[in-house]
């Protein structure tokens, strides 16, 4: 962990950031292995050019603690994260942080309270820091993502052989999310839209049965491993119930 914030900071003071905000999500995951509770509380890492300390409401509190020995400081739902979080930034010495890179996924209020606590910030999003960092895979990284990319190949081969006239999307997606299961996987969500339904990308799937010369798209998410190695995995996948001219596909 402690390499990984090391890291982070050097990519900071290349790119003139007084301080990295991250909110709740896959940043906070790749960077120490867990991420706290996601709701509409304030919630952020404040990571400074030497020091970092958590801003986290109480209801929250005590699960961080077991997770890390980052400084936390808490606030409660009586008093608001506003006092809290500006002892938070003095304790890291980012009071007057003059530029900052935000977490472009997490909350805009949170970003927000940030924004408003230092004396009229510039700021940019995390791709010159974090995101820099996560676009280079290390060996552990790999040998997870080709685990999970081999485990999309096995169910995308489970949904191929469901293929049958008269099977219904519903089914397609049933042997799909069995197979995922059978590997210790946990399906997200999984989409099978046939003939004409093929042409919408967020289709709930649903009874349509597959017919002959029709394609189907193929869509489908899943999580697999401990919390720390865990990879969200996201296919989309098409195929012909026969092979047919391209013009008599919807898809």
């Amino acid at each position: 962990m402690q390499h990984k914030i090391n890291s982070v900071r050097a990519l900071m003071k290349d790119n003139s950031i007084d301080l990295l905000v991250l909110g709740p999500g896959t940043h906070l995951k790749w960077l120490l292995g867990f991420s706290p509770a996601q709701d509409e509380r304030p919630s952020v890492l404040l990571i400074g050019k030497e020091k970092e300390i958590f801003l986290i409401p109480s209801v929250n509190a005590e699960d961080v603690r077991r997770k890390t020995d980052i400084k936390i400081n808490i606030w409660k739902d009586e008093n608001g994260p506003d006092q809290a979080l500006k002892e938070a930034l003095l304790y890291i010495d980012e009071s007057s942080a003059k530029h900052i890179a935000i977490d472009e996924a997490m909350r805009a209020h949170f970003a927000l309270i940030v924004i408003d606590a230092l004396p009229n910030p510039t700021h940019e999003f995390t791709g010159s820091t974090i995101g820099a960092l996560r676009m280079r895979k290390d060996q552990t990284e790999f040998i997870n993502l080709k685990e999970n990319a081999l485990i999309d190949d096995r169910a995308m081969k489970a949904g191929f052989a469901a293929i049958k006239e008269g099977v219904t999307e519903l089914e397609i997606g049933k042997a799909v999310n069995k197979h995922f299961i059978s590997e210790g996987a946990k399906p997200q969500f999984c989409i099978v839209g046939s003939g004409p339904n093929g042409a919408f990308p967020h289709h709930h799937t649903g009874d349509r049965k597959i017919e002959q010369g029709r394609c189907y798209l193929d869509r489908y998410r899943w999580k697999k491993g401990k919390i720390s190695k865990r990879y969200d995995s996201y296919v989309s996948s098409r195929r012909a119930a026969r092979r047919l001219p391209r013009d008599s596909c919807y898809c």
